[in-house]
């Protein structure tokens, strides 16, 4: 599949437009129309995120796939002790990087939004 770069369509030589053709159709001059830009705005904007869920089902979500990710890399290890041939040490080693990965960046995450808080809190 290709995906096609945003162009630079100029009407006028200024001012020069960002326009990218999957998203956003356009008038005659290349120029969107008020609605195509409130129709993206509903794909990206904050309406998109609300409709998406709470932030507490996508923080949910997220330490799910964190200890999928451990419980698989788990599973590995304990597959190639007690059956050498049947894994790969590279997927071990694979299976072993991405848990401790999704581990470090959700130690990280939640190190971050504690210290938002904090500075929300201590701000008054």
């Amino acid at each position: 599949m290709i995906i096609n770069a945003p162009q630079l369509i100029a009407v006028d030589p200024l001012p020069m437009h960002v326009r990218d053709p999957r998203h956003i159709g356009s008038s005659a001059h290349g120029v969107p129309t008020g609605q195509e830009i409130v129709a993206l705005g509903d794909k990206i904007g904050a309406g998109a995120v609300t409709r998406g869920g709470s932030f507490e089902d996508a923080m949910l979500r997220a330490l799910d796939t964190v200890s999928a990710d451990q419980n698989k890399a788990s599973a590995i290890i304990q597959t190639a002790i007690t059956d050498p041939d049947s894994v790969d040490i590279h997927d071990v080693t694979i299976a072993q990087a991405k848990a401790s990965m999704s581990l470090n960046i959700t130690r990280t995450v939640l190190s971050r939004l504690v210290q938002g808080w904090r500075d929300l809190v201590n701000i008054r």
